[in-house]
This record gives C-alpha cells, structure tokens and sequence, in this order.
C-alpha cells in the first residue's frame, strides 16, 4: 500500500513539473510582449496572459467600419540602434513598417507654429527663430548630450536601479565611474538648467517646455529631473508613424513570440498570484489555474495589491502607498474627410479657452497617414487626441454628473480643434468618442484609469522607483510602474534589462 501511493505521489509529482512553465508574463502591453519574446528565444517555456482580446494595452486598437483607432499613445521613438526599440528589433530579427516624419511635431502656440525638425542644428535654428532668446543653442546642445550619455548608461546597466552587493559592485566599472556627474542630473530639476542659460525669464519658452515635458515626463519644469527632461524633450527627433497602427509593431514582437513557442492567452485577467513551494499559482477571472517557477508582471503596481496576499501583497502595498499619483487622460478619437496634405501627422494646440476638469494647457492630435490604407479608406483620417486629467475629476461621480462634464470637455476640445485646423471645422467628425479614465479603467483594467506610469520626478527620483527585480525570488517588473517609466522606449528598455538580470542570474 505504502508503494503504491509512493508511486502515485512521484506520478504527481512529475505531472506538476511537466506543467509548471518556467516563466508567466502578465499584460501583453509593449513590456510584457518584449520580456515574453526575449524570454521564449532563450528557450524558457512562457506563458502570456492579457485580460483583453488584443495586444497593445494602453497602445491598443479598436474599429469602427474599416477605421482603426489608436487608444492611446500615437507616436513612435526610440528606434535607433543605440536605443531600446532598435535594440529590441534587432534581437528579434524583425522591420517594423514605420515612417518617419518630419518635422516630428508642429506646435502651435498663440499665433506662432513651431516646427519640431529632426535635424538638431535646424531645431536649434528653428527655437530661435521663434523664440529670440540667447542661450538656447547652448541649452539644445546640452540636452542632446545628455540624451546620448543616459541612452548609453541605462542600455549598459541592466542591474538598475542597484538593489544588492552584486548589483552595486557590476555598476563599479570605469565608464560608471566617469558618468557618475550624471547622477547630479536626477537630483536637479530642469527649470535649473533653464536659469543656467538664463531662459527662465521667458514665461513663452518656459510654457513650451512645460507642455512638451507634460507629455513625454509626466511632470512641469519645477521637478522634472534634468537627465528625464533630456530624453523627453529631445525624442521629437526621431519620430515614426507606424503603419496600421501603433499595436503593429507589437504584432510582430507577438508573431516571434509565438515563432519561439510561446503560448499566449486571452481573456485571461489574472485575479490571484499565489505564492507556492516550487513558485506561484496564477489564478485567472475564468477559474484557470496555472503553475510557475517565475512571474514578469507588466501591469501597474497598483493592480498587483489586489491579487496578492501576505509578503508580496504587503511589499506592493508599500509601494502603492509611495508613489500615490499618476495621470490620467482624456481621449477623443473620430474621424474627418480629409484631401490635403499635412505638413505633419503630429501636433500639439495650446489651449486658448481653459477647458474644464482637464488639467493640461494644451493637447495632442495624431492624424493617420493619407497613405495609410489599414487605418482608414482614401479620403479620410483617423484622429486622436490627447491631453491631461487627474483622475479624482472622473471618480464617483452620478451617471448624470459624468456625461455632462464628458460633454463639456468634449465640445471644448472640438472648439479648439476647429480653430487649430480651420480646413476641418465644417467636416462632420465621424465616429466621435470620448475616452476618460473611467474609459481606460475599464477597457485596461488599470487602477483608477492611470495611464502614465509614475511621473518623472525630483522628489521622487528615476533611481527610486520600483525596481524590475522584487526581493521574491524570480518575481519582476515590467511596464511604466517600474524602472525606468513610461513611454514606449522606457518599458521596452525595462523589458530588455529584465531579462538580461535573469539570464545572468
């Protein structure tokens, strides 16, 4: 008998083992497709799940008759090969369909239009012939340095932030040692580099910057820290549309994802992470239960309190408890007819009506290529814009209460929409839809709706920020709630440094 049942406790056993996947990704966001593809090239048997039907997260996709519509984030950088798109393209072996577009961004300002141009030198030639002030060439300059010097530390150093002995003493290598002045740059906000070059005077130039620095740091020229400052203001340089959409090319990511075995899950919202002998349990809304060595995580910290229990939950609980604020935002997204060429498909429209419970002084609008037959037919653009709101605005409000200011907004941001394009205001804005963080809430699942990841901070500084290496073993952090941030660039780079930790682990 004793045989017997020894015999049936082996066969459990290596049932469990057979069915226990070396790694789980959850959120099939750019940070959790990147880390699941890295992960399944190096022959590690991965699980993805996303609680929705399609890839992309906050940078997913919805139709409405043959017109495709971006949900959140428009523009694509980072692609270079020094930077982490590039790098990530390359390791994978995959071309992305993009076009680059220049200028980058036009930015209307009152009555001035300013061209954001890839070229350094005419970008420069270009602030000062808007903005007539000395001292802005040396200022670019800077920023361009510092741009290329924090791309280089952060690609080299997958163990940051440090979080033990072993992380500080493989950050002990010469060239850290020569960058170290750098770490001055986390500490200072850039309204100090502005005073520097005596800009600061220019309530102009200063609200440019803040509205560019709004949409790519998450914070103003008083606490961004210079060195996130630098990587903000200075990717307009490298802008790309990406054909189809911006899920396409996190398409290809999934395609070689899959290519390496991998298996992808939908509709697979995971509701409880379990801690366990030989790893963890996850636990889907469906009742599905699955076994793993290690977790990636790609969802919001915030989420991670309700699914966990005991050390992991009190861990990120600690962290939710730290980093309290986050943005969220406000979409609209329709479609106009449209024959005319655009000298760009991006821009940003600053305000001249204040605009009721949004809390950014201007917007973004993305327009699709002309070209672009996956996004709309010939003839008509597909628009998105965006722009800044915090979340209490939306939160609890009666039924009644949350469509009128819906209907505020959204008549306010087609006013000056019809005033930055005079060739659309008698179009009809087709398929007209506007997103809050109520919106983002429930399409994404993210707490409150937030959508920026942790603002870029001098309070709170890049350094400490949730790190991609929790202290449970084989559990990490990807996505905008982790080292390094938000933005596409940033969660890829997050991606590619975790990986690299557990390889060398």
């Amino acid at each position: 008998m004793v045989d017997v049942m020894n015999k049936q406790s082996s066969y459990q056993k290596d049932q469990l083992e057979n069915n226990i996947y070396d790694y789980i990704i959850i959120g099939a966001g750019y940070g959790g497709l990147s880390a699941a593809a890295l992960l399944a090239r190096e022959g590690y048997k991965t699980l993805l799940l996303e609680s929705h039907i399609a890839i992309g997260g906050c940078a997913s996709f919805y139709k409405r008759k043959g017109i495709l519509f971006d949900v959140g984030a428009t523009t694509f950088s980072g692609v270079l090969p020094h930077q982490p798109l590039g790098r990530l393209f390359k390791e994978l072996d995959i071309q992305p369909n993009l076009k680059k577009v220049d200028p980058g961004m036009i930015i209307k300002l009152g009555e001035k239009e300013i061209f954001r141009y890839a070229d350094k030198i005419t970008w420069i030639a270009e602030n000062e012939r808007v903005f007539h002030l000395p001292g802005l060439t040396e200022f670019w300059k800077e920023l361009y340095s510092l741009e290329q010097k924090s791309w280089d530390l952060t690609s080299s150093n997958y163990m940051l932030p440090p979080q033990n002995l072993s992380d500080l003493l493989k950050l002990a290598k010469l060239s850290n040692i020569k960058a170290l002045p750098l770490a001055t740059k986390l500490f200072q906000p850039i309204s100090k580099m502005l005073a520097k070059y005596n800009l600061h005077q220019s309530t102009e130039f200063s609200r440019f910057l803040r509205e560019q620095l709004l949409i790519t740091s998450q914070n103003d020229i008083e606490d961004t820290p210079i060195l996130p400052a630098a990587l903000g203001l200075t990717y307009p340089s490298e802008t790309y549309y990406p054909y189809g959409g911006m899920h396409m090319p996190g398409e290809l990511i999934k395609n070689k994802y899959l290519e390496y075995d991998g298996i992808l899950k939908f509709k697979a919202k995971v509701e409880q992470i379990e801690k366990t002998d030989f790893g963890y349990k996850l636990t889907t809304a469906k009742g599905e239960q699955f076994n793993t060595r290690g977790v990636v995580s790609n969802i919001p910290v915030w989420n991670l309190t309700n699914i966990t229990s005991g050390n992991l939950q009190k861990y990120f609980n600690e962290i939710s408890n730290k980093f309290t604020f986050s943005w969220g935002a406000i979409t609209l997204n329709f479609a106009v007819k449209s024959d005319v060429s655009l000298p760009s498909l991006y821009y940003q429209i600053h305000i001249e009506d204040k605009i009721p419970f949004v809390n950014s002084d201007a917007f973004f609008v993305s327009f699709s290529a002309e070209d672009d037959r996956e996004r709309s037919p010939e003839g008509v653009r597909a628009v998105t814009i965006s722009l800044h709101t915090k979340v209490e605005n939306w939160l609890d409000l009666e039924k009644t209460e949350y469509e009128r200011r819906k209907n505020i907004v959204t008549n306010g941001i087609i006013k000056e929409f019809d005033r930055a394009f005079p060739q659309y205001s008698g179009e009809e804005k087709s398929f007209l839809m506007t997103g809050t963080p109520k919106t983002f809430e429930f399409f994404t699942g993210r707490h409150n709706g937030f959508v920026g990841g942790i603002p870029h901070s001098v309070k709170q500084n890049l350094l400490s920020m949730p790190s991609n290496k929790t202290p449970f073993n084989h559990f990490y952090l990807t996505g905008d709630t982790a080292f390094p941030g938000q933005g596409t660039p940033a969660v890829v780079l997050g991606a590619l440094n975790t990986i690299k930790r557990i390889i060398s682990n």
